[in-house]
């Protein structure tokens, strides 16, 4: 660990201390606020894209719903739902993913409400994001972004992890399996780990136009990239039919945020996707907006990615919960006439269910992973939670 960054997590420590006394509503206000003005902020908007490789119309478009769930009534009523008695962790040590924008604010956001100083450790993607939302709360609270920390170092560097990590009291860490699995074989219980994981929806076939067009969004925003972007939809009745309307609702999609362009290995590989797939015997739709894999098969398949989704039938919904392994599933959209087994969902490991159009946009107390989103950084134990959105 670098002199500088040990004195600056000394320092982040000092000044939590000094707060060990404030009222959560005023921490909730300031996490608010600037969670507002990170979402507005041009410099943050100008330069994430190509960090990030998304397009500067899909960080229009994502930047507000990151700051979305950061409300001061919904942050207050999570500290008094989940924050426990007795010491808080003096240090959590946030290693973010960067597959996504702006999990740094949610991460901080979590850490300082539980009443932790916070070093965010950035992925190479977004080194952008966090450094960005302490500035933010600077301009509104100067004590409190004294208590956050912003590194980065290259994911797996064993030299600087060994160093740093033993310091913090709890390791957050999100991105690959192996990765993550490797921190959790050397640190032990002192990680919360949240590995590979996917979402996919269930429709009916009579699904309304607004429902597609939702579940268009929730294919495109991201570009597919999250644990929360669905990659398989479910239909109960004519599945072809379904399929049709939601390749023409990602053409509207397009028209407002176009796809990306692919790099040459990229393309290749989406490519030889698309060939197998069909060679397995699915029909591909495929125009502007993006890919339907008519599949015949039943089950949650490889990530493909580039606004494709697979578009299986679905002869009962209790049918569902054979068409993926357990722990595999982070989120379920459903349709409006759709009724699954949210008993029998949580067993499967699933984390949350909420309609479509708002699988990319989780409330502040979704509970990744099945986890409590606050009470896991004061290692609550509990039964797996599920959340039910309505």
């Amino acid at each position: 660990m670098t002199a500088s960054l040990g004195a600056a997590i000394d320092a982040a420590r000092a000044a939590r201390a000094r707060l060990r006394d404030r009222p959560v509503h005023e921490t909730a206000t300031a996490l608010a606020e600037a969670a507002r003005r990170w979402s507005q902020d041009a410099e943050l908007a100008a330069a994430l894209p190509d960090a990030a490789d998304l397009t500067p119309a899909m960080v229009r478009v994502v930047l507000p719903l990151i700051a979305e769930p950061l409300d001061v009534d919904a942050l207050v009523e999570l500290h008094a739902r989940e924050a426990r008695a007795g010491t808080p962790p003096a240090l959590v040590a946030a290693l973010v993913a960067s597959n996504v924008p702006g999990l740094a604010v949610p991460a901080i956001a979590h850490a300082c409400l539980a009443g932790a100083a916070v070093l965010v450790k950035s992925g190479r993607a977004d080194m952008l994001s966090a450094p960005a939302y302490r500035r933010a709360i600077a301009a509104v609270d100067p004590a409190l972004a004294a208590t956050i920390v912003t590194a980065y170092w290259p994911g797996g560097s064993r030299a600087e992890e060994d160093a740093i990590l033993p310091h913090a009291d709890l390791v957050v860490a999100t991105g690959a399996g192996a990765t993550v699995g490797s921190l959790v074989a050397r640190l032990g219980d002192r990680v919360l780990a949240y590995g590979d994981r996917s979402s996919v929806a269930v429709l009916s076939s009579d699904a309304a136009d607004t429902e597609i067009a939702d579940l268009a969004w929730d294919v495109a925003r991201y570009e597919q990239r999250g644990c929360l972007s669905p990659h398989d939809v479910f239909v109960l009745g004519d599945a072809r039919a379904a399929g049709e309307r939601l390749l023409a609702a990602l053409d509207v999609v397009a028209q407002a945020v176009p796809r990306p362009a692919l790099a040459t290995a990229a393309r290749a590989a989406h490519r030889v996707a698309i060939e197998e797939a069909s060679f397995a015997g699915a029909h591909i739709g495929a125009s502007r907006g993006g890919t339907v894999l008519f599949d015949p098969g039943s089950r949650v398949a490889e990530l493909i990615g580039r606004r494709m989704v697979r578009v299986h039938a679905l002869d009962h919904p209790t049918a569902f919960l054979d068409t993926f392994a357990p722990g595999t599933v982070e989120c379920v959209g459903v349709g409006r006439d759709v009724t699954l087994d949210v008993e029998a969902l949580r067993a499967r490991g699933v984390a949350r269910i909420c309609p479509v159009g708002r699988m990319q946009r989780p409330r502040i107390d979704w509970p990744r992973g099945q986890r409590p989103a606050l009470a896991s950084l004061f290692r609550a134990e509990g039964e797996p939670r599920i959340q039910v959105e309505s």
